[in-house]
């Protein structure tokens, strides 16, 4: 992952997976500490139940609101005609309930490649988070966009095992020399908030409000939206103004790479 030039500028960014109605409880904590965040929502869940129409709408006031797709299917398990209607149904889904454009998109199940990328760009999709972790840098690529933290304890083999199937050697790289190895999510998220706020970047976490319930991790959720508020430093943004920024970027280095040829 190439960081672009944003100044040294400090961003901060939530993103909430999976549609599940405790995400209404996410999102009362976020505006309590008036925080930006983009809720990541399928039509359907085979795994979980969903946030019914009205709640989505009820969100989407308060939020940016992302695709997930129709029914929250890893894409890879796919033919390339049932991904793509996937991808499409689920933002035609989206942008028909809530009467507006649908921009951001995260990979159900964490399941990502460059076919699934080019099926979202194609959709009309300005960018796509995956579960790449231990990263903090604007991305070369919007539809291959890592994030920081996420809110669960994962032991460090795992770290390292996804992050070497994913072939993200910034991410080990990162969690060996700024993360400290850190097994422990929140600690984890306050060196990446650290770090940011020295350096610039991105902070990015990321989270499922089922597993707030399942691991009774409220209190500790809380406590990180807290240390958020109170870095003044960092803004606070939504994913797909995130993505709208590094599609800018991109397009700008195109642009003067383009007229370095010419001349």
């Amino acid at each position: 992952m190439r960081a672009h030039d944003t100044n040294n500028q400090s961003f901060v960014t939530i993103s909430v997976d999976d549609g599940h109605p405790s995400d209404l409880r996410v999102a009362d904590m976020l505006s309590k500490y008036g925080l930006s965040a983009t809720f990541y929502v399928p039509a359907r869940n085979p795994e979980q139940p969903v946030l019914t129409p009205a709640q989505v709408r009820e969100l989407s006031q308060r939020f940016e609101v992302g695709g997930h797709g129709m029914n929250h299917v890893p894409l890879q398990t796919l033919s390339d005609e049932k991904a793509w209607l996937e991808i499409s149904d689920g933002k035609r889904w989206m942008e028909d309930l809530l009467g507006q454009q649908v921009l951001s998109f995260c990979y159900p199940r964490g399941k990502f490649g460059w076919r699934g990328a080019r099926l979202v760009k194609k959709a009309g999709f300005i960018g796509a988070r995956t579960c790449m972790l231990n990263l903090h840098g604007f991305s070369s690529d919007p539809f291959m966009w890592g994030v920081s933290t996420q809110a669960h304890n994962h032991p460090r083999s795992i770290q390292l095992r996804h992050a070497l199937l994913q072939r993200n050697l910034q991410g080990i790289f990162n969690f060996l020399t700024i993360y400290r190895l850190s097994t422990d999510w929140a600690a984890h998220f306050g060196h990446a908030l650290d770090h940011v706020e020295a350096n610039g970047g991105v902070a990015h976490l990321y989270l499922h409000s089922w597993e707030m319930d399942d691991y009774r991790q409220w209190q500790r959720l809380e406590s990180a939206f807290q240390s958020i508020s109170q870095r003044s430093s960092l803004r606070r943004v939504t994913n797909g103004e995130l993505f709208a920024m590094c599609g800018a970027q991109k397009h700008v280095v195109e642009v003067k790479e383009a007229g370095d040829l010419v001349r």
